[in-house]
C-alpha cells in the first residue's frame, strides 16, 4: 500500500489558501476635508490707544522681569 500524495495548494491560490492565514481589510476612503471651518470668529481691537497701567503692577514687572528686560533692550548697570 502506497502512500497518497495530496498537492500543495500554490500561494496566493485563492481561498484555500493556507500560506495566507490573515486577510488584510480593503483600505478606507478617508473623508474628504473641508474647504474652509464651519466657524470663523471675527477679531475685534477695542482695546483703548492708551492702556492705563498701576504702579503696582510695573513693580511687579520690574521686579520678576527687569533683569530680562534689560537684557533685552541692552541695558547694562
Amino acid at each position: 500500500m502506497s502512500a497518497q500524495i495530496i498537492p500543495f495548494p500554490e500561494p496566493g491560490g485563492g481561498e484555500d489558501d493556507y500560506l495566507d492565514f490573515y486577510r488584510a481589510p480593503p483600505p478606507r476612503k478617508r473623508a474628504a476635508r473641508p474647504a474652509k471651518p464651519k466657524w470663523q470668529p471675527k477679531v475685534v481691537d477695542d482695546w483703548p490707544d492708551e492702556v492705563p497701567i498701576f504702579v503696582e503692577e510695573l513693580e511687579l514687572f520690574e521686579l520678576y522681569l527687569g533683569d530680562d528686560l534689560d537684557r533685552i533692550l541692552g541695558i547694562t548697570k
